[in-house]
């Protein structure tokens, strides 16, 4: 049986990573989405059971065509990971205008890739996840790539930690309603990994010791979709049936799951239920 899996983001980088460990256990087909061709076909040419499709992730009908290309070829989705990303310009939000109105932030692709292509992705993935063969559910799995900005503000990248943030609360608050289908989702929240993303601008702001390897990242992706129970760098320990609307951060070779904020009082906790079902 051959387990396939997508990948958006998966030309460089954290995408290209997990896709070359898939690859090398010889149980799964690998679909990685990017934009720039040449890096595309170069990455999948590297792997032995690897295609590359070009698509804009901003674009969902692009998305929904490779994704029904990739589901008719396969009859089946096992695993979608969506991890397409840019990085912000640390003096984008914060420059300075002397007079009138100023001119708007340049947030070309910023918002849309990362926030709104993760969106378009986890969508279609749930479609296609549904008309994959019924044995499949209870194993099917959707990984978002947040970030330790999705946890924690960073003053040098404001809009990118938004919509960072704004992944971690939508698989929180899709991924009890998903799991009634099959489909675990969790987010994977990183600190700082060297990849392609990481501009010497932003590693300037960040001394040598915490930067992170890929292969921290890929090990914890690998540990969800394994089906087994993980246990986390503090002994806590999450059964794979309620492994699910999850963010786990991701610290050097540590792992932390991260609870969401403890209720203030009773009606908190009330209007949480209800905004639950």
């Amino acid at each position: 049986m051959v387990l396939v899996a997508l990948i958006t983001g998966g030309t460089s980088g954290m995408g290209l990573d997990i896709a070359q460990e898939l690859d090398k256990t010889g149980l799964w087909k690998i679909h990685i989405i990017g934009s720039n061709p040449n890096r595309g076909e170069e990455a999948a040419a590297t792997l032995k059971n690897t295609i590359f499709h070009q698509v804009d992730v901003t674009k969902y009908e692009q998305q929904g065509a490779a994704f029904d290309k990739i589901f008719n070829e396969e009859k089946r989705l096992d695993f979608v990971l969506a991890n397409a990303g840019i990085a912000e310009d640390t003096t984008m939000f914060f420059a300075g205008h002397e007079t009138g109105i100023p001119p708007p932030p340049d947030m070309t692709g910023l918002t849309d890739i990362n926030f709104t292509g993760a969106i378009y992705t986890s969508y279609l993935a749930m479609h296609y996840f549904r008309r994959s063969p019924e044995e499949t559910k209870g194993n099917r799995h959707l990984i978002i790539m947040s970030s330790i900005g999705g946890l924690y503000p960073c003053v040098h990248t404001p809009v990118y930690s938004a919509t960072k943030h704004g992944l971690v609360g939508f698989t929180r608050s899709m991924g009890k309603r998903l799991l009634n289908e099959g489909v675990k989702v969790n987010a994977v929240c990183p600190g700082v990994v060297l990849t392609p993303l990481m501009t010497p601008e932003l590693q300037a702001f960040f001394p040598e010791k915490i930067l992170m390897n890929m292969s921290d990242v890929t090990n914890v992706v690998l540990k969800l979709i394994s089906g087994n129970k993980v246990t986390d760098s503090t002994g806590t320990s999450v059964p794979s049936d309620q492994l699910h609307s999850r963010a786990i951060l991701v610290s050097g070779k540590k792992y932390h799951f991260v609870e969401m904020p403890e209720y203030f009082d009773e009606e908190t906790q009330l209007t949480h239920q209800h905004m639950m079902g």
